[in-house]
C-alpha cells in the first residue's frame, strides 16, 4: 500500500502541500497517511485536504499516530476512513490567521477567519452527524478529544488499541505545549499572509461570498496601503 505520513508542522516550510500534491499525482492505489501532527498553516492545510479529497486512484486512510489538531483535524476529514489509537489527541478550534495591523485591517481578517471556521465548521458536522451550531460551540471552547472519545464523538471509524497508560491530561498538556510552538512556527514564516492565497485555496463548490468579498476587499486594501507607501516615501513629510 502506499504511504504519505504527514508528521509535524502544517506549512510549506514543514508538511508542504506542494509535496504531498506531487506525491498523490504518482501514486496509484489506496494511501495509509499516518499523521502526527498538532496543525499549522490553514492556507497549507486547505490546500492538502483538497488534493487528497480530488484524489480518485483508490481510498485513502487515516490513522491518527499521536495528534490530529487546528487544521490537521480538518485534513484527516478528506479521507476515505480515519484510524486512531486509543493513546492519541483529536482538538477542533476556529481557525486564526498570524496578521498584523490596524483596526480596519484586523476587523477584515477577523471576518475571513470566521468564514474560514465555518468552512472547516460543515466539514466537523457531515462527518459527526452534528448540527454546524453545535460544531461551532465546541470550536469556540477548543475542545479536545481523547481516546475512545474520538469514536463516541463520531470524528473517527476505528479505534485502535493499545497497552499504554497515558491519561487524557497528560496527553491534552503536552499538546497544548506543542500548539504554543506551532503557533509560533507559523507566524515566523506567514507573517505577511497573501489573502489572495487564501481566495485560491478555498473549495470552490462551498465558497462562502461573503468570506470571498471579504478576501477581495482587504487585497485591495492591501495595495492601497503599498501605493501609499511608497507615495510617501517620495515626499518630505
Amino acid at each position: 500500500m502506499n504511504e504519505i505520513v504527514i508528521k509535524g508542522v502544517v506549512g510549506s516550510w514543514a508538511v508542504d502541500p506542494e509535496d504531498i500534491t506531487y506525491r498523490l499525482k504518482n501514486m496509484d492505489g489506496d494511501v495509509l497517511v499516518p499523521i502526527d501532527s498538532i496543525g499549522g498553516s490553514v492556507i497549507a492545510g486547505i490546500a492538502i485536504y483538497n488534493a487528497f479529497k480530488e484524489y480518485n486512484k483508490g481510498k485513502i486512510t487515516f490513522r491518527i499516530m499521536g495528534v490530529a489538531a487546528s487544521i490537521s483535524s480538518y485534513i484527516v476529514l478528506s479521507g476515505d476512513s480515519i484510524e486512531a489509537y486509543d493513546n492519541t489527541t483529536y482538538m477542533i478550534h476556529n481557525a486564526s490567521l498570524p496578521v498584523q495591523g490596524d483596526h480596519h485591517k484586523l476587523r477584515k481578517v477577523a471576518d475571513i477567519a470566521e468564514g474560514l471556521s465555518s468552512i472547516i465548521a460543515k466539514a466537523y458536522a457531515s462527518k459527526t452527524g452534528l448540527s454546524e451550531d453545535e460544531i461551532k460551540k465546541l470550536m469556540d471552547s477548543e475542545t479536545f478529544y481523547f481516546g475512545g472519545e474520538m469514536k463516541e464523538a463520531g470524528f473517527i471509524d476505528e479505534l485502535l488499541t493499545t497497552e499504554s497508560n497515558v491519561t487524557k491530561a497528560e496527553a491534552v498538556a503536552v499538546s497544548l505545549e506543542h500548539l504554543k510552538a506551532c503557533n509560533n512556527d507559523v507566524r515566523e514564516h506567514e507573517s505577511d499572509l497573501s489573502f489572495e492565497a487564501i481566495a485560491k485555496l478555498l473549495p470552490q463548490k462551498v465558497i462562502i461570498n461573503q468570506v470571498e468579498n471579504k478576501v477581495v476587499d482587504l487585497s485591495a486594501q492591501q495595495k492601497r496601503s503599498r501605493d501609499l507607501d511608497i507615495l510617501t516615501e517620495g515626499t518630505n513629510l
